[in-house]
């Protein structure tokens, strides 16, 4: 018997769903059942052998099976004992409610590594990650890999898997103050005698420096055990000597018949998702190779063909066309550049309004800050360069604001930053000028030309005279001012790569006229 969430009247386990469903009027016991409880397991007890035969029964399935709910800032409490795990866990009512109005991508996420599809080398029987685990020897790591890959998964299941609390944030909501503050319960833990507490930062890369210093700190005092899960590049994204704390795990990008599977097993443990005749394995397929690699996005799109195979009339064909639009608007790889190429065009072209939209189009799913503020360093040179030399470190000073600030207190400057781009006057000279250089030094025998004599440092002219190879012409030449020579190799003489004109083009050669 459990409690119900809403009533608070007892009602058996196996019939709060269909409770819940009547309104909290039917399968009501008649008697209050007496309640238990259960004792709690301390690991530190047990030796090392021990303690990892425990550690490797949990990640084959054996473990604690409640629910994990993606809350950010959540704290989730040790896992229950060996005799609670033995027997079926099913979670209260309240998580089994909250379950059943989760997107499918939460509904189905794995609960140990043995029901994750692909990552072999990761988290397989001989992955390295999973032996580090039984050995309980788990570094400080970041998780590297595509949207979708199952880096948040794989964190989720370490704690609960180690019996370590677990901390999870995102650095999306997170403060700098609320950083502080979790460091230190965490850190609080392992003075009071616990295991070393696990804090999952989500989208790490977003950490400005100063918040990369709180972790640094605890870090290096073995205070805390930090799982990071990231997109980007943590060489570039990161300190070098946060992420040198740390062991970057690279998780790979699922495969279209790993999508294809999990798909799958959805449809076939998810008894509420109706199935029909339309969702066979030809159409899931297809929605794996859609998704490329997105385990979110295939499950997002199956949940929403089975809501759509239940209108009147639906065809494959119809539900691929529904499917696309879906697919394309949600898919952020294409966007992510295009958008970016949108702004920096906007920009070019002097549209204030335009550049603004798409700038906020971009910060508002969550795009790096940091990101868009290395591409406008980039433009000020390519686009504006020599009509306002002052905007690049006006750049770079906005973009170490917002390292330093991060975005919630930056955008602002961001934005100004952006409207002054649009304003100011432009000029591509110095860009189209290296352009021709580079040109240059790619034709035949361009690259390795003498450098005229006139020019070199005395080094050069006394190691020429102990080899007697000062030609008369070089000597007399020596004697000439340098002023009033050319400093280009002879093979090069009167060529100009720095043109006049502030444009080459009256139009834009990147954008279409009509």
């Amino acid at each position: 018997m459990i409690r119900c969430p809403i009533c608070q009247k007892h009602v058996p386990l196996s019939k709060v769903n269909e409770h819940l469903d009547s309104g909290c009027q039917a399968f009501i016991a008649t008697t209050h059942p007496q309640t238990t409880t259960s004792s709690t397991l301390i690991e530190n007890d047990c030796n090392p052998q021990e303690k990892r035969k425990n550690i490797s029964e949990r990640i084959t399935g054996q473990q604690d099976r409640s629910l994990v709910l993606p809350e950010a800032q959540r704290e989730r409490s040790q896992p229950e004992s060996n005799t609670a795990r033995k027997k079926p866990h099913t979670g209260s009512a309240t998580e089994q409610l909250h379950l059943r109005n989760a997107p499918l991508a939460e509904q189905v996420r794995p609960r140990c590594f043995d029901e994750i599809v692909g990552q072999k080398s990761l988290i397989g029987p001989n992955g390295t990650l999973r032996r580090l685990i039984e050995q309980d020897e788990l570094p400080n790591l970041i998780l590297w890999g595509p949207p979708g890959s199952g880096k948040t998964t794989i964190a989720r299941i370490v704690g609960p898997m180690m019996r370590r609390k677990v901390y999870e944030i995102s650095s999306l909501t997170t403060t700098t103050t609320e950083y502080r503050d979790i460091v230190t319960k965490a850190t609080q833990d392992v003075h009071d005698g616990r295991n070393k507490s696990i804090i999952f930062c989500d989208e790490i890369h977003r950490l400005t420096r100063p918040q990369q210093d709180i972790f640094l700190d605890a870090m290096r005092r073995n205070k805390i055990t930090l799982i990071g899960a990231t997109t980007e590049n943590p060489s570039l994204n990161l300190h070098h000597t946060f992420v040198y704390k740390c062991r970057v795990f690279t998780v790979a990008k699922p495969t279209t018949n790993d999508l294809a599977a999990i798909l799958r097993r959805s449809l076939q443990s998810q008894t509420h998702l109706k199935s029909s005749p339309l969702l066979d394995d030809e159409f899931l397929q297809y929605i794996a190779e859609f998704a490329d690699g997105d385990g979110r996005t295939a499950l997002n799109v199956l949940e929403i063909a089975t809501d759509l195979c239940r209108r009147p009339n639906m065809t494959k064909e119809k539900l691929k066309h529904s499917l696309t639009k879906s697919l394309l608007y949600d898919r952020s790889g294409d966007q992510h550049y295009d958008t970016i190429s949108a702004l920096h065009k906007s920009i070019r072209g002097s549209d204030p309004d335009a550049a603004l939209y798409y700038l906020v189009r971009m910060l508002q799913p969550g795009e790096n800050p940091l990101f868009i503020a290395r591409r406008l360093i980039v433009a000020t040179s390519e686009d504006i360069g020599l009509a306002n030399n002052v905007l690049q470190t006006y750049a770079t000073s906005v973009y170490l604001m917002i390292e330093k600030l991060g975005i919630n207190e930056a955008q602002s400057a961001l934005a100004q930053l952006v409207i002054t781009m649009c304003l100011s006057k432009k000029s591509t000279r110095s860009y189209r000028g290296l352009n021709n250089a580079l040109a240059a030094v790619k034709e035949p025998g361009m690259g390795d030309l003498p450098i005229p004599f006139h020019i070199l440092d005395r080094r050069h002219e006394l190691l020429r005279e102990a080899d007697r190879v000062v030609t008369t012409d070089s000597q007399q030449s020596q004697k000439r001012l340098p002023s009033t020579q050319g400093f280009l190799p002879h093979a090069l003489e009167g060529r100009k790569f720095l043109e006049d004109t502030d444009f080459l083009f009256k139009r834009d050669p990147d954008l279409s006229y009509g």
